[in-house]
């Protein structure tokens, strides 16, 4: 092969590299360009194989536990006693326990999130166990037949989103010139960390020469429930408190996200505020069809430079998801 064509065969390849670099959302040394791994995952729940067991029988041979493995696949820790873990579907008396031997269950350990080094490199989260009953065993009572029940684990817990963007902001904010560094009146990118409940199609917009404006979307991923109240209720307090199930209390609080708007560093964006927040940029809002869309106002220090500028969006909520399965009591006959 000519030294000409080999050049340009390594050319083609320098290229190819390079693209495949932007595609990936990192530079050519391997570093993302993007602060979350992003995603709508939070916790995945799912009982361990035999645990409880899909069949037993009603002679007091078969004990047997329900364990559930807890992983957290998004991007916020949580600690184990923001985890709360009930077993619902039956009598707890008719398998030899009781109601607090099932309910109110914290995991062996806290859930560290998903990560991202700073090379891009991705490392998973915690997996832990819930075990229920913690100190003995499920076990049948005699049943006149066979009898089929269900064993769900319903799990609350608190999570977070955190978000970020940068806005748009210029010396001069009216006239923009061809060749800006950036445009003040167009939608931005946002990024969002792996959650369930994630920050979307942010749009800015100039409304005077020292003030922009802000909308973004709020949108919940997945058959989940979701609560907040304004005391910032977790599980740690307990699982009605933070899940609740009482008709009253969970209207009051169900489909409700807290958050909170910072802009970081220097006050080269101030007096933000937000159409529906409890303050200026704080606050709990209601999703409606899974949906908010907020819009925010905030002041610009005439002392400035052409510059984007990032800020930080916080949602923080409660979680109710579960994972059922069946176990049938097979009864035997009585032989005396």
């Amino acid at each position: 092969m000519s030294k000409r064509y080999y050049v340009l065969a390594l050319l083609v390849c320098l290229v190819l590299v390079v693209s495949a670099c932007k595609q990936s959302g990192t530079t050519t040394s391997g570093a993302p360009r993007k602060p979350f791994i992003g995603g709508t995952s939070g916790l995945t729940i799912n009982f361990v194989k035999d645990s409880p067991l899909p069949e037993v029988t009603d002679d007091s041979s078969f004990g047997f536990k329900a364990i559930v493995q807890l992983k957290n696949e998004g991007e916020t820790k949580i600690e184990k006693n923001n985890v709360k873990v009930n077993i619902v579907g039956f009598d707890p008396e008719d398998f030899g326990a009781t109601i607090s031997e099932i309910t109110e269950q914290v995991p062996d350990d806290d859930l560290e999130p998903k990560k991202m080094d700073a090379e891009g490199n991705q490392i998973e989260g915690t997996t832990t166990f819930v075990t229920i009953p913690k100190n003995k065993d499920f076990v049948p009572k005699k049943f006149t037949g066979n009898t089929e029940f269900t064993f769900r684990a319903d799990v609350c817990y608190a999570y977070q989103t955190r978000a970020n963007a940068k806005l748009c902001i210029l010396k001069d904010m009216i006239n923009v010139r061809d060749g800006s560094l950036c445009k003040p009146t167009e939608s931005r990118t946002v990024h969002s960390s792996s959650a369930p409940v994630q920050v979307t199609s942010l749009r800015q917009s100039v409304i005077g020469k020292d003030k922009l404006s802000f909308s973004f979307d709020i949108t919940l991923s997945g058959n989940l429930d979701i609560f907040r109240d304004k005391s910032d209720t977790t599980p740690s307090s307990s699982f009605d408190a933070a899940c609740p199930r009482e008709a009253r209390k969970r209207r009051e609080v169900e489909n409700k996200v807290k958050v909170e708007i910072t802009a970081t560093g220097d006050p080269i964006v101030e007096n933000i505020k937000c159409g529906g927040l409890d303050s200026q940029n704080s606050g709990v809002v209601t999703l409606v069809s899974n949906k908010r869309t907020l819009t925010c106002t905030a002041d610009l220090n005439t002392n400035r430079i052409d510059l984007e500028k990032p800020f930080d969006i916080t949602l923080s909520y409660n979680i109710l998801d579960n994972k059922e399965t069946k176990v049938l009591v097979k009864h035997l006959a009585d032989t005396s």
